[in-house]
C-alpha cells in the first residue's frame, strides 16, 4: 500500500513544481485576462514595431519534379515594421530570414542547405525590404519589395492579410500578419536544382511588438 501511495505522489509533486514555475516572481504583477484580438487596423497605434521571434516563420512549399510538394521551414532573425494605419503609403517592412531550412525527420539525398541548393554556408540569410504598400479591401494589402537571396536581389510581391491586433502578455501593442510570396528560384541562381524546383510558394507569418 505504501508503494502505491509513493507512486501516486510523484505526479502531484510534479504538478506542484510546474505550478510554481508558472507563478510570477514575488513583487511582479500577474498578467490580467487577455482581451480578444481586433480586426481593426487602426487599433494598432502608429509607430515602430519589431518582430516577435517566437511567433514568426517562413514556410516554403517546393515542387518536386511536378509530382508533389516538399515543405521547408525557416526561422526569422530580425524584422522591423513601421506602421501607420492612417497613411498606408508610409508603412514599411524589412525582414531577415535564416536561410538554413528545417525539415526533420525527413532525410534528403541532396541537402536543401547544401552547395547544390541554398548554399547556406555562403549565403546564411535572405532579406526582404518593402518598396510600396497598397491596401485592399478586407484587411488585405499588396506589399511590393526586393528580395535578396543567395547574393542576388530581385523584385517580389507579398500578398498580405492582417490577422489580428492586440496586446502582448507584457502589455505591448501587437499586430500580426500572414502573407504569401512566389519566388522563382531560377532568378536567383543558375544551379540545376533551381531549374528543377522552379517557382516556390513561401507562406510568411509574423507578430510584431511596438517598442
Amino acid at each position: 500500500m505504501r508503494s502505491w501511495i509513493g507512486v501516486a505522489a510523484v505526479p502531484l509533486c510534479l504538478a506542484g513544481f510546474a505550478h510554481a514555475q508558472d507563478r510570477p516572481p514575488a513583487g511582479r504583477p500577474q498578467p490580467g485576462p487577455m482581451a480578444p484580438a481586433s480586426k481593426d487596423p487602426s487599433a494598432a497605434p502608429a509607430g515602430t514595431y519589431h518582430v516577435d521571434l517566437e511567433h514568426a516563420s517562413a514556410v516554403a512549399r517546393v515542387l518536386h519534379r511536378g509530382i508533389s510538394y516538399s515543405v521547408l521551414r525557416f526561422g526569422v532573425r530580425d524584422g522591423t515594421l513601421v506602421w501607420n494605419p492612417a497613411r498606408p503609403s508610409a508603412i514599411t517592412l524589412a525582414v531577415t530570414v535564416d536561410a538554413k531550412p528545417f525539415y526533420a525527420p525527413i532525410v534528403y539525398k541532396i541537402l536543401p542547405e547544401g552547395p547544390q541548393s541554398l548554399d547556406v554556408a555562403k549565403y546564411p540569410d535572405a532579406k526582404f525590404v518593402s518598396t510600396a504598400v497598397r491596401v485592399k479591401a478586407g484587411n488585405r494589402a499588396t506589399i511590393d519589395g526586393r528580395l535578396t537571396l543567395m547574393g542576388v536581389t530581385r523584385p517580389v510581391v507579398i500578398n498580405a492579410e492582417l490577422v489580428g491586433v492586440g496586446r502582448s502578455m507584457e502589455g505591448a501593442s501587437t499586430i500580426g500578419f500572414t502573407g504569401t510570396m512566389l519566388v522563382d528560384t531560377s532568378q536567383f541562381t543558375q544551379q540545376p536544382m533551381a531549374r528543377m524546383v522552379g517557382t516556390v510558394t513561401v507562406v510568411l507569418d509574423a507578430e510584431f511588438l511596438k517598442q
